[in-house]
């Protein structure tokens, strides 16, 4: 899981109140029993020490959002000065969480968001397509071509030259879908291309994509030209399915690591914090079930945390405040650009302590 929507966390001293609430909005009383939840989590907030400029910042964003459609959830996480993290979700969570401490309370927020893929929708046929970019602009799209796009009904005399022109013109119009994709899958970064239409429509515009856009290509069986609303549910279901590849893929990654003994993969606390300390994190695994309660020591820099202050000292970091030990390890992730997968009873893969990184380089002995 990419990590770019923590960073503004990264930047402020905190303390931080953190919020995940469902934000439903599907019944005529929707409005009120947002507010009602609301309510029991600003109380909770209130018991744990929040301050009042933190409330207040919190009570106008809750207040002042406009409501989804539908099922939906929505994560904040504030300071004294500003939101720093107010996304709403798809799914909302099985119950709302609201904490305040040193630092976000952030494998909910994790468990919440979820990582984002980036999609690209084309719908095409044999005129050529619709295209809908990650931003979700949506643009029509076929090549200058003034050729026929129907075949003759019925097979006679000079026919077959004419159903050539009409492949060539379908081939043309493909051809300009083809580009078009391919701008807005490198221009959005999109990992995730959802493809709908008839088969040999798909086929055409496969043939003419580079390999980049294609691995990423997943098709719909649609024989509309059109990006029809009642797709949305099978583009969610696609983007679920490239996410839990990714996470199983890092899995994977950390479990050949681990067996090649050269150093790229510790396992426990000790080892994972040493690895933040070096900057070495390049993906941290942690065991939702069995994550940390320790707190670790921290220091201004986010990767400067430590399990005693006197370790900190050592290393020339003036201790601040302790956290606990997967909050303040997603946090020092984040700061450094690596991922973060949250693994659970169904992954073969055992975690000392509920923690595990893979590692850009050894360190340690090995190095």
């Amino acid at each position: 899981m990419r990590l770019d929507f923590l960073r503004p966390l990264t930047d402020s001293d905190g303390p931080f109140a953190t919020v995940v609430l469902d934000a439903t909005h599907d019944t005529a009383d929707a409005t009120e029993q947002y507010r009602l939840r609301w309510r029991d989590l600003r109380e909770r907030l209130v018991d744990a020490g929040a301050e009042e400029p933190v409330l207040d910042l919190l009570d106008d964003a809750v207040t002042g959002a406009a409501a989804p459609d539908g099922t939906a959830g929505r994560v904040l996480v504030a300071d004294r000065d500003r939101i720093l993290l107010d996304r709403h979700t798809e799914i909302p969570p099985e119950r709302g969480t609201a904490g305040w401490g040193a630092l976000p309370d952030l494998l909910p927020v994790l468990s919440a968001v979820g990582e984002q893929v980036r999609t690209v929708v084309v719908a095409v046929d044999n005129t050529g397509g619709e295209v809908r970019s990650v931003d979700g602009w949506v643009e029509g799209v076929s090549s200058d071509s003034t050729g026929p796009v129907h075949k003759a009904g019925t097979a006679g005399p000079g026919e077959g030259g004419a159903d050539a022109r009409v492949e060539e013109t379908w081939k043309r119009n493909a051809q300009a879908v083809a580009e078009r994709v391919e701008k807005a899958v490198r221009g959005g970064n999109a990992g995730l291309l959802v493809v709908v239409g008839d088969a040999p429509a798909r086929a055409r515009l496969r043939d003419e994509l580079p390999p980049a856009s294609a691995e990423v290509m997943v098709e719909i069986e649609n024989t509309g030209g059109t990006l029809p609303a009642q797709v949305d549910d099978t583009v969610r279901a696609a983007a679920d399915d490239r996410r839990e590849q990714r996470r199983i893929g890092s899995v994977t990654s950390y479990a050949t690591a681990s067996g090649r003994g050269e150093g790229l993969a510790v396992t426990g606390l000790a080892g994972v914090v040493a690895a933040t300390r070096a900057h070495a994190v390049e993906t941290l695994l942690v065991d939702r079930a069995d994550a940390p309660g320790t707190a670790l020591w921290l220091a201004a820099d986010p990767t400067a945390v430590a399990e005693s202050r006197d370790e900190l000292a050592q290393i020339g970091a003036e201790p601040t405040v302790s956290a606990p030990a997967a909050d303040a390890l997603v946090r020092a992730a984040a700061a450094v650009d690596a991922d973060v997968v949250l693994t659970g009873p169904g992954d073969d893969v055992a975690l000392t302590d509920g923690l595990g990184a893979v590692l850009r380089f050894p360190i340690g002995p090995v190095a």
